[in-house]
């Protein structure tokens, strides 16, 4: 029986660990891994260890901590997986996880060891250390922006989508009536370019599973806006022919448009910077790397939307300067 639940644990671990090196790099199937690594240490493994201990124990056997014990590895490792996860009701999870050790099992154990007439104190060491090393987890799972913040922060995206809704009712603003081979051109590239924002919002939207007019009415509470790894996992899914690629192709190509008309050179070179696609250096990460991995979801959703409405208003001031 000891064998087979020393494998068992190997097995646990090794899954856990793959899960953790899937998910650090973004790859597919790392939250299947991690949800079954979880549920194999907390539903399987940790019963069978408990029971085994319990049956062969000797002296004082008292079933409460051992059920006390299970409890807390619940609720540790289980609001670990949903924030890990980014599931609705991680914050909530992870508040009841944090004291948990301390509030229910210390005092628990504490009493059972008391009716021990010579406890091992490098045994009380060890829960100490453990429920130290488990505070200290669940601690760091919580600590991230909070809603509040992002509630803030999307209160700006609302107002460039107002912005953006202006602007594309304002209409052209050539002044003659007739367009030009350069407005038509630029005009191809600013639907080009807004086309690719669109499509880039929708496909982290649909991988939060909302709407637009969900996360204005959540806000900061929507699942997995917090997520630094979503935009990565959804913008980055290739090196070569990722939305990200297309999207800085299309924005390179809107501000070379720009340039292109006499007068409007210094109107390119501020469009790069306001639109954030600048030369980089060959050493550097690549574009898609510096403005979405490790990136909050709101602040990617931020950027996206201020997109739209910059390059409404830069081509607007491209017709008027030509």
């Amino acid at each position: 029986m000891k064998q087979k639940i020393y494998i068992l644990g190997v097995i646990t671990l090794a899954l856990i660990f793959t899960a953790t090196l899937f998910k650090l790099n973004h790859l597919f199937g790392a939250g299947i891994l991690m949800t079954a690594g979880v549920f194999l240490l907390v539903m399987v493994f940790l019963p069978l260890a408990l029971i085994n201990n319990y049956r062969t124990a000797s002296g004082i056997k008292n079933g409460v901590l051992y059920w006390i014990t299970w409890i807390t590895c619940l609720a540790v490792f289980g609001s670990a997986l949903f924030k890990i996860q980014h599931w609705p009701g991680a914050g909530e999870l992870i508040l009841v996880a944090l004291p948990f050790p301390f509030v229910v099992f210390l005092p628990v154990y504490l009493y059972v060891n008391s009716k021990i007439r010579n406890p091992n104190i490098y045994h009380m060491m060890y829960v100490l250390f453990l429920l130290v090393f488990m505070a200290v987890f669940s601690a760091l799972l919580s600590l991230n922006v909070s809603p509040g913040r992002i509630d803030q922060s999307l209160a700006l995206a609302d107002n460039y989508k107002d912005l953006t809704v202006v602007l594309k009712g304002k209409g052209s603003a050539s002044t003659n009536g007739e367009s030009d081979d350069y407005e038509v051109s630029l005009n191809k590239s600013t639907d080009k370019l807004l086309t690719t924002v669109e499509q880039c919002r929708e496909l982290l939207l649909e991988r939060m599973q909302t709407t637009d007019n969900q996360l204005r009415l959540n806000g900061g509470r929507t699942r997995m806006i917090d997520s630094r790894s979503l935009a990565a996992a959804v913008l980055l899914t290739e090196e070569q022919g990722s939305p990200a690629a297309h999207l800085e192709s299309d924005i390179s190509e809107f501000i070379r448009t720009v340039g292109e008309a006499p007068g409007c050179d210094s109107l390119a070179i501020f469009a790069a910077d306001l639109l954030k696609v600048n030369t980089q250096d060959v050493s550097e990460p690549s574009w898609g790397k510096r403005m979405f991995e490790n990136q909050y979801l709101s602040w990617v959703l931020i950027y996206l939307t201020s997109v739209e409405a910059n390059t409404l208003l830069i081509k607007e001031e491209a017709l008027m300067l030509r």
